[in-house]
């Protein structure tokens, strides 16, 4: 008996050792969190090793957009950048992705909180260029 209290205990352990790092990957709570809101976001640098995580709330069922634009001038050169919606659980609700640069993504939601996570890379690989800087324009 004191076998599966031992099993049980370090099953819990680990699940919840699991749960705390995906919720560290978004960045911790949702206070830390950027609001994605309506319109064009300023402009951000792309990265593979920090992606970039917005939060936003919806008190209503939802028609989401949400697209990308690299700067005028840099379009095509080969910038890959992807996006994740994540919803309260974490679990991915749509996906988008382009080696153009520019990405895509519409999904209808339910009312609550969710997760955009923003991450690419350029060819050349340095965050001093043009062709890494983006984008997004926001609608719903």
């Amino acid at each position: 008996m004191k076998i599966k209290a031992v099993v049980y205990a370090i099953a819990v352990a680990l699940s919840t050792t699991v749960s705390t790092s995906v919720v560290a990957s978004f960045g911790g709570g949702s206070d830390t969190l950027p609001k994605l809101e309506r319109g064009i976001s300023t402009t951000q640098i792309l990265s593979l090793k920090d992606p970039k995580r917005y939060e936003i709330e919806f008190d209503r069922s939802t028609m989401l957009r949400v697209s990308s634009e690299q700067l005028p001038g840099t379009a095509g050169t080969g910038s890959f950048i992807s996006a994740t919606l994540y919803d309260t659980s974490g679990r991915s609700v749509a996906e988008s992705s382009s080696y153009q640069g520019e990405l895509y993504l519409s999904r209808q939601l339910e009312p609550g909180v969710y997760r955009l996570e923003v991450s690419g890379w350029t060819p050349s690989g340095k965050s001093d260029g043009l062709s890494n800087r983006y984008e997004l324009h926001v609608d719903y």
